[in-house]
């Protein structure tokens, strides 16, 4: 079995790699010099004749702030390049994995999202992650949406490494309290994709989208404690409200996902965030 995947600089593509002796399975990686998902000619340039039978699209314009002043940028990338990556999927016959996020949700529910709720992006990331959503879930390819939240790892640019280094300067630092979700390592989402597109039954027969994050949650504020409590780091840590530390575009007060239904469907299961952050903090 032979799979593609894109967006390799990434956080899940990294980590991926880095579970790629734990499949039989010949991976793939192709950053946006190989493989530019907003032009279709390059993705089927790296298809056609290479043998593939399945692909994982981490690819994704993931500037929260800068979509607000670059929308035709990230629709190209979330919703554009997501159509071309079906369209050449749907030519060759290859099943696809396309990472979302918590961003297509408002924030405003209290219980966990389900796939099932009422979407309503409040931003420009959302609105183009969502927008992707739809080529896959209109298309008759064997695609799969997997929307998470939250991402870290001991790869690329995170919250838990901005906190990391912000404490070898600062003794004090003022984090958000009143935006609600669940850390979630990226080498568990990564294997969840590779568990999934290893299998040899349809991706989609039972639906085309799908939620996995770690399990429990957590404010921003309960992240960062959680953080310099194993890596055994003294800071100070204060809760302040998001209407503290303003940002241009507007984040989801709340963004819990329920993960029930990959568990039934994949038998796909997640553990709880704070293990999976005390794996993460022992490998850094």
């Amino acid at each position: 079995m032979k799979i593609l995947v894109i967006g390799k600089n990434g956080q899940c593509a990294q980590e991926i790699n880095a579970l790629r002796n734990d499949y039989d399975a010949e991976l793939v990686f192709a950053g946006s010099d190989m493989c530019d998902v907003t032009r279709i000619e390059s993705i089927e340039k790296i298809i056609e004749n290479s043998h593939f039978s399945g692909i994982i699209n981490c690819a994704a314009y993931t500037a929260v702030d800068d979509a607000e002043d670059n929308e035709e940028l990230a629709f190209a990338v979330n919703r554009d390049g997501v159509a071309n990556l079906d369209a050449v999927a749907r030519k060759y016959g290859l099943r696809y994995i396309h990472v979302s996020t918590d961003y297509v949700f408002n924030g405003q529910k209290r219980s966990p999202y389900m796939e099932t709720d009422e979407t309503d992006p409040i931003g420009v990331y959302g609105r183009s992650k969502l927008a992707g959503e739809q080529v896959v879930v209109n298309s008759d390819a064997d695609g799969i949406v997997i929307r998470t939240a939250w991402l870290y790892s001991s790869y690329g640019s995170n919250f838990m490494k901005t906190m990391l280094r912000l404490a070898e300067s600062k003794n004090e630092l003022n984090v958000v309290n009143d935006q609600i979700g669940t850390p979630t390592y990226a080498r568990d989402l990564g294997r969840a994709c590779l568990d999934i597109i290893t299998q040899n039954n349809s991706l989609s027969s039972n639906g085309k989208v799908y939620h996995f994050a770690n399990q429990g949650q957590a404010s921003w504020y309960d992240f960062a404690k959680e953080i310099f409590r194993i890596a055994q780091i003294d800071c100070i840590v204060n809760p302040i409200a998001a209407s503290e530390y303003p940002t241009k575009a507007t984040r989801p007060k709340y963004s819990v996902l329920d993960c029930n239904k990959i568990k039934r469907d994949f038998n796909i299961a997640s553990r709880d965030w704070k293990a999976a952050l005390k794996e993460c903090l022992s490998i850094i």
